[in-house]
């Protein structure tokens, strides 16, 4: 029988690796060009298939990772969500899945396409690399909800907004809240915090931005500390309680959180991201864990929360990971409307957060996670002060 360590590994590991309503086209319901000969077997030029659901005279392009490669799960739960929203809030409207690359060439053929058959909406890309790939575009003659977020802050495309799970946004919202919440313990000295990361570069940028948001709210905080595992060293134990800090942020998935909660003491407030989340449904009990908290998103932890209610739930055999791409995908197609109505100001209660979107301000969509806390073993929603 595996060990309880390998079943909490087995489960915590095992998921995908690693954001003009009144302009209704006439032409949505079109069939999309013909498509070239197949190319040979295994050719990676070759046309790929496209899905297409709803009925209606308006056509959203849906832009996914190509099913035969490394992001082929991430698509497909993407997909799954994007048709719930769709089952739902879809009246009218034609979504057609688009498999691509996400290098700007390929991109610049498949947007000129559906500029070409007057599509109102485009859903997509969902990696990083494609949301950089739209703005080395320049131009975008449709509307684009790119659901990842850009390096940095480029100048951006009129018709270009951003929406995604970034990790960055977490670390930041954690430290914000966290940082209020020991200020005044704190009282005449600066708050001080401790960050702990994994050689992950997702976990490793969450860090880093938890480091930037506390040092310019005029926290302390030394530079971050790398957990190699499998055990806190000794000298790791010192730096984690030398001098004690307010706050420990562990930037790491919830086995590697579970190991080093041990080494900080009581009086340390400990706080993590989604990444040491297992989801409030989990069968999976990580006691060692109770009191860390977190931010975590609606789907996962609220599950009467009425935006979460009136979704068809995730289909079988969906991990956490799995189902953060579906919920993604719901709020992608809601963000969506919206953006066909031509509005460019709005809250919604999504099941990824609170979303909150004004263009004047910014191109991309602010997303409020829940807080949430470990007790008996899995992450329970906190309820707001």
């Amino acid at each position: 029988m595996p060990s309880r360590r390998a079943v909490v590994r087995v489960v915590l590991l095992g998921g995908v690796a690693a954001p003009l309503w009144v302009r209704a086209q006439g032409r949505a319901n079109e069939p999309a060009p013909a498509a070239p000969p197949p190319a040979p077997p295994g050719d990676p030029s070759a046309p790929r298939p496209r899905v297409r659901f709803g009925e209606g005279n308006v056509l959203v392009g849906l832009l996914l990772p190509r099913q035969d490669g490394p992001f082929s799960r991430a698509a497909a739960s993407l997909l799954a969500g994007v048709r719930a929203a769709h089952g739902r809030d879809g009246a009218g409207v034609v979504v057609e899945a688009i498999e691509i690359d996400d290098q700007a060439d390929e991109l610049a053929v498949v947007m000129a396409e559906l500029r070409d058959r007057n599509a109102a909406l485009v859903l997509g890309p969902v990696t990083r690399n494609g949301a950089a790939a739209l703005i080395e575009l320049g131009g975008i003659a449709i509307p684009t909800l790119a659901l990842n977020l850009p390096d940095g802050n480029p100048p951006v495309p009129a018709r270009l907004t951003f929406f995604g799970l970034a990790i960055e946004t977490e670390a930041r919202q954690v430290a914000s809240i966290a940082f209020a919440q020991v200020r005044d313990r704190a009282g005449t000295r600066r708050p001080r915090a401790v960050g702990v990361t994994v050689a992950s570069p997702l976990a490793r940028r969450g860090a880093v931005a938890f480091r930037d948001a506390w040092l310019s709210l005029g926290g302390e905080m030394r530079e971050l500390v790398e957990f190699t595992g499998p055990r806190p060293s000794r000298d790791l134990r010192a730096r984690l309680v030398q001098p004690v800090p307010d706050v420990a942020f562990l930037s790491m998935g919830a086995e590697q959180a579970r190991v080093l909660r041990g080494a900080l003491g009581a009086e340390t407030a400990v706080w993590s991201t989604s990444l040491a989340s297992i989801g409030s449904g989990s069968t999976l009990r990580l006691p060692e864990l109770d009191g860390l908290r977190l931010l975590e998103m609606p789907w996962l932890i609220e599950p009467d929360n009425p935006a979460v209610m009136a979704y068809a739930k995730v289909p079988t055999g969906y991990n956490v990971e799995m189902q953060r791409l579906y919920a993604l995908g719901i709020d992608a197609f809601r963000i969506g409307r919206q953006m066909l109505a031509g509005d460019t100001a709005f809250e919604l209660d999504g099941v990824t957060g609170r979303l909150r979107y004004d263009r004047t301000a910014s191109p991309r969509i602010e997303r409020l996670a829940v807080q949430a806390e470990y007790r008996a073993g899995v992450p329970a929603a906190l309820t707001p002060p």
